[in-house]
């Protein structure tokens, strides 16, 4: 449904949601390159211009190419690509040369897409628009289908897998003498390998891609158009050229847009294609010849940053600028994550080892084995054994784990109403130890209520306010409240006093009423617009209602509220009265209006003189409501004007032109009224204070407690006042010390402690250090009389610290006895002494802050050191989400933020942050569970039967086929089903890790790997093997040590034949000890600290039957190959024995023994060996 309308000039809408496909910063060079062409060709300068030579030859083009285009590292390469991409970004200039629009007048643009500023198109026409230009979409930048295939088969591993598989095949032919089928088979093995790999690895893109794609769209989007003359929502992908769509503060352009109507204040961000971050004034007229730098074109992807705007649509998908652009980024490929580089470097690490170990293995062959003991291993078997420490040695599916343990915690988040953008968000989340947060909506309820008003002699409950007004009203009318017939003429039955009171709340505020629910009690009814001004409206609809009460006036011009001014002003008629001139309405912070005031009105509608005692009631009125209820404290204010007939004003009358309307005349020029409007705030009349309380919500206390424990510091980031947000700090448990510190304990501290760590305290107490003229306040009442945070007189804490601690050490275990409330204006000028002593409170609330401080705050942790999540919901909020480590957006805020945040919370919920920080830390530890698990099986079990082979000269116990069988096929569902663990019951009570110090694999990890569970296992592998050799052959492991070229025809009085048997049945009871083996490591590895029995994989909530699975697959797996007779024949495997499917449990059971006992000893004595050298 929508709202029928007679103009076009219906600007002041309900905020619409819209986030069409967006352009990243990685556009900034195509478009600043595309501009300099444009440019050129307009002031006539030639394709090859000095400017666009040097820009092209500016580093960072390059850089962003190389993002673009995956190029080779030959020079000709590189300037082969260059050179085909500038000329697709000049045949793109010179489309955008022949554009127009942005030149051509209002009635213009219109006519030649056939709509009206009433009507805008119809039905009929847009009908024909769609078949003819499309769905307004920008195909995303993709990778061509062939770079992918390639990728599939030729990417990570499986390149070294190649390399083996043309080894083993020339092991076969011509180097094998007699060619050796298992050979052949093995490279045909190895190629299956190769095929399931690659095949695997495009399922899972697909899978990962429809999971993200899924997860992505789970934001509904909406933009506001008009049609039929119907304002209505549609999705940006139905918007076709000549659309007229309206955008206001926070929403993102759905397409190319001339503008054609705009308010006085607008501005534009379009640093996402341009990459210049200042925003620029939107224009009506073109400022500019060039398409791409004119104003008056709103180009898809840009933001609106401030003000509202009306535009037609001139381009869409594709022909819109960054559809364009868009063209040109086809080959990108994706960047990797973290964890995907850790990964990458451990399995390049893992195979340089490999190459290194196979390597020696046939120089050790060459230089002694071929010589000392000839006969023993020819040169095929030589370049086997080397290439086969190369297959096996590396975990190959671990990548691919990498990828879907990151699509499965995204889609874990998913149920828990947390949007991903992108799999980087995921494990950056695991790494946050700041959360800088908004007060308002994030920390509490989002709806404000006026409880207090007060005037110059009076502080009044609003409900005794609202009482009397009814009941006067009611009184003087004799008919029902809200009488149709009467409503507007009763609003002379007000009180002078909150006549003035409900006028500046109703005039000055951009909220409305949802009309489907103006029936309902007004504490019921749904609100739309900013939490202040829906409670001042409800306010005003409490005094007097709001629909009657509206008709009697009409704005001239609305200044809206920002972050910088604090205040919003609007000029308004009273429309019952010819004669009345206009009057100014304002509300915004006390400190800000206050020192613009000169009057202020009673509660009998009297006005007096503002003279210092009622300056400082009011202070002191602020300062007591936000100290003891939280309260926020609005001013507002009122200035009247008189009309120039009143006075018989000429124009030359002096004395009154103060007095005059200075509006008149000027209602048609918006730069004019703007200026005239910014001129008139002074003289005004305080009309009252009213205080405004938000509850914060039930679960933040909890939440925080939960961050604390986990090593993470929240802070609280507002714009409120200091004491609002102090107060309602303590409430959510941000502030629990039981003292607070304002900034002149900062800058005592900061001049006399010593920052360096080398310099220690010699012989003093860190509470003997003078701090003058400061003073740690006590948080039952953190403020002086002025409402400041600067006290004259305090109490001091005793704190008593070693001698023999660091000055750095000393002054945080300081801060760490009492929280930190700071102002924004307290922020300027400070030096990098009082940042690190500021930062290093572990509570802080930062008040009064504005958007370019909140980005200050972040910058100023991120240069300590600090991961930081910024949560944000509007534009102001941005340049903070930008720069943190994680943006992170309310379900309910703007487009705008939630397109540039990585992570929104849908339901509005600052604890599903506990579940995304909590994810973003599993994905970690499981990955390190699925490293622990296929590391000492891969490296250590696998590589000591090839060492004991060419060292000792032992018939090998392990063949290349069985340890490819074990990597490939029997680890895959275990290490796949580790990455769905559930998290440990500790991994919220764990400091956060630091990727700079703390990597997936160190020295401890690898100490667990190898020198504990991976000899365990290769100890019980062997055991295995030569217990086989002795029960099934007599053969005792005395007479397999050193062998050499011994064992052979007639060894021991065995045939060669009977000889190969044993071996392959020792090999394949070895294999099957190695499985089992991996059973007791695959519980082992479920928990880091805690006892499988903590974790029971059974029952409980912790369960993973999955993992159960693995038992049974490998099981199956190990009677497929070493059964079945043509495996026997053509890999050399043999039957197992059936007590060696028994004899390694008690060894699997002895591995689990002695990993419990490991991780009780970590848990019973923390500062213990063992708890340091845990992994």
């Amino acid at each position: 449904m929508g709202l029928k309308i007679a103009d076009a000039r219906p600007l002041s809408l309900p905020k619409p949601n819209n986030a069409p496909t967006h352009a990243s910063t990685r556009f900034a060079a195509e478009y600043r390159t595309l501009s300099i062409q444009v440019g050129d060709a307009e002031n006539g300068l030639s394709k090859g211009s000095k400017a666009l030579r040097s820009f092209l030859a500016w580093p960072r083009w390059r850089e962003i190419l190389n993002e673009i285009v995956p190029l080779r590292s030959a020079h000709e390469q590189h300037e082969t690509d260059e050179h085909q991409r500038n000329e697709a970004l000049s045949k793109v200039a010179s489309q955008l040369r022949n554009l127009s629009y942005h030149k051509d007048s209002v009635g213009e643009v219109y006519a030649r897409f056939n709509t009206s500023p009433g009507l805008g198109l119809e039905s009929q026409a847009i009908t024909l628009l769609h078949a003819r230009y499309g769905y307004n979409t920008v195909r995303p930048p993709s990778r061509m289908a062939f770079a992918r295939v390639i990728g599939w088969f030729f990417g990570g591993f499986n390149r070294f897998l190649w390399l083996a598989m043309i080894v083993f095949w020339l092991c076969w032919k011509p180097i094998g003498n007699p060619p050796q089928s298992g050979n052949l088979a093995l490279a045909v093995v190895i190629i299956f390998v190769i095929c399931l790999q690659a095949t695997f690895s495009a399922w899972q893109e697909w899978i990962t891609s429809r999971a993200m794609h899924s997860i992505t769209n789970m934001v509904p989007i909406e933009t506001t158009v008009l049609r039929d003359g119907v304002i209505m929502k549609i999705s940006p992908k139905e918007l076709v050229p000549g659309d007229v769509v309206y955008l206001q503060a926070g929403d993102r352009a759905p397409a190319d847009l001339r503008l054609v109507n705009v308010s006085m204040d607008l501005l534009l961000d379009r640093s996402a294609l341009s990459g210049f971050p200042e925003p620029t004034i939107g224009a009506v007229d073109h400022t500019s010849s060039n398409y791409l730098e004119t104003r008056n074109i709103l180009m898809m992807g840009a933001n609106v940053v401030q003000g509202h705007v009306q535009g037609i649509v001139v381009a869409t998908g594709g022909e819109t600028v960054l559809g364009r652009i868009s063209k040109l980024n086809t080959n990108k490929l994706p960047n990797r994550t973290i964890l995907q580089l850790e990964v990458h470097r451990l399995v390049n690490g893992l195979t340089t080892l490999s190459l290194v170990v196979g390597t020696i293995f046939i120089i050790l062959w060459a230089v002694w084995l071929r010589n000392s003991f000839p006969g023993f291993m020819a040169v095929s078997d030589a370049l086997a054994n080397g290439v086969g420490v190369l297959v096996t040695f590396v975990p190959g599916g671990l990548p691919i784990s990498l990828t879907l343990a990151l699509t499965a915690i995204a889609k874990r988040m998913q149920r828990h109403k947390v949007l991903i953008k992108n799999l980087t968000t995921v494990e950056t989340l695991g790494t946050v130890n700041a959360i800088c947060c908004e007060k308002t909506g994030t920390l509490t309820q989002r709806r404000m209520i006026v409880t207090k008003v007060a005037y110059a002699n009076t502080e009044t409950p609003m409900e005794h306010l609202a009482y009397e007004a009814k009941t006067t009203v009611d009184s003087n009318t004799r008919r029902p409240h809200g009488s149709p017939r009467r409503g507007m003429a009763a609003l002379k039955y007000l009180p002078p006093a909150t006549k003035r009171l409900f006028e500046t709340a109703l005039l000055c505020n951009g909220a409305s009423f949802d009309p489907l629910t103006s029936h309902m009690p007004i504490h019921e009814r749904i609100t739309i617009g900013d939490a202040t001004d829906c409670a001042l409206l409800r306010m005003a609809e409490e005094i007097f209602p709001t629909g009657d009460a509206l008709p009697a006036y009409s704005t001239l011009t609305t200044i809206p509220f920002n972050l910088r001014n604090r205040w919003m002003l609007s000029v308004c008629f009273n429309q019952l009265d010819e004669n009345a001139g206009p009057f100014v309405v304002v509300k915004g912070a006390p400190e800000r209006l206050l020192p613009k005031c000169t009057s202020i009105q009673a509660d009998d509608g009297q006005i007096l003189a503002l003279d210092r005692s009622k300056r400082r009631n009011i202070k002191e009125i602020q300062r007591r409501w936000a100290a003891e209820e939280g309260c926020r404290v609005l001013l507002l204010c009122r200035r009247d004007f008189t009309l120039p007939s009143e006075k018989g004003w000429d124009g030359d009358d002096i004395a009154h032109r103060d007095e005059i309307n200075p509006f008149w005349g000027i209602e048609d020029s918006p730069s004019l009224m703007y200026s005239a409007a910014t001129e008139s705030m002074h003289n005004l009349c305080v009309v009252g204070l009213v205080g405004m309380v938000d509850p914060p919500r039930v679960e933040i206390p909890e939440v925080v407690s939960t961050f604390r424990k986990a090593g993470i510091r929240v802070l609280m980031v507002t714009g409120d006042y200091a004491p609002t947000a102090a107060h309602v700090a303590r409430q959510c448990r941000i502030i629990t010390r039981n003292y607070v510190d304002g900034i002149n304990e900062v800058l005592a501290r900061a001049d006399q402690i010593p920052y360096s760590t080398k310099e220690l305290l010699d012989g003093t107490q860190i509470d003997s250090l003078p701090l003058e003229n400061s003073g740690r306040m006590q948080a039952s009442n953190p403020l002086n009389n002025h409402g400041e945070l600067r006290l004259d007189s305090c109490e001091y804490d005793d704190v008593s610290l070693s001698r023999r601690e660091s000055a750095v050490d000393s002054q945080r275990t300081l801060e760490n006895k009492s929280a930190l409330v700071i102002s924004g204006p307290e922020l300027h000028e400070l030096q990098k002494e009082h940042w690190d002593v500021i930062t290093s409170y572990e509570e802080i609330v930062f008040a009064r802050i504005t958007p370019e401080q909140k980005l200050q705050v972040v910058e100023e942790l991120r240069a300590r050191d600090n991961y930081v999540a910024v949560t944000g919901d509007d534009v102001n909020d941005l340049p903070a989400m930008r720069a943190a480590h994680v943006g992170v957006a309310m379900g309910n805020g703007s487009e705008v933020a939630k397109e540039a945040a990585e992570m929104v919370l849908l339901d509005n919920n600052f604890a599903s942050m506990v579940v995304a920080i909590e994810s973003g830390r599993l994905v970690f530890i499981n990955l390190k569970k699925v490293i622990i698990y296929l590391l000492p099986m891969t490296n250590m079990s696998e590589i000591m039967p090839s060492l004991l082979n060419v060292v000792l000269g032992l018939p090998i116990p392990l063949s290349t086929f069985l340890m490819l069988v074990i990597n490939t096929i029997s680890d895959v569902w275990a290490s796949i089903v580790l990455i769905e663990e559930e998290p440990e019951d500790d991994i919220m009570l764990n400091p956060p890790r630091n990727p700079r110090k703390e990597g997936l694999v160190n020295v401890r990890f690898f100490l667990q790997a190898y020198g504990f569970i991976g000899l365990i296992q290769t100890v019980t592998g062997h055991i295995a093997f030569f217990l086989c050799m002795y029960m099934k052959g007599g053969i005792r492991p005395g007479h397999i040590f050193l062998a050499f070229n011994k064992w052979t025809d007639g060894y021991l009085g065995k045939s060669k034949s009977e000889l190969a048997y044993l071996v392959n049945m020792s090999g394949s009871s070895h294999y099957m000890a190695l499985v089992i083996m991996q059973w007791g490591n695959m519980f082992v590895a479920r928990t880091r600290k805690l006892s499988v029995f903590q974790q029971n994989p059974f029952w409980g909530p912790k369960r993973n039957i999955k993992l159960l699975v693995a038992i049974p697959i490998s099981i199956g797996v190990a009677l497929f190959v070493n059964e079945i007779p043509w495996f026997n024949s053509v890999f050399l495997t043999g039957k197992i024995p059936v007590e060696f499917f028994f004899i390694p449990i008690p060894f699997a059971f002895f591995l689990i023994a002695c990993d419990e006992t490991r991780k009780f000893l970590v848990r019973r004595y923390p500062a213990s060996i063992f708890a340091k050298l845990a992994w």
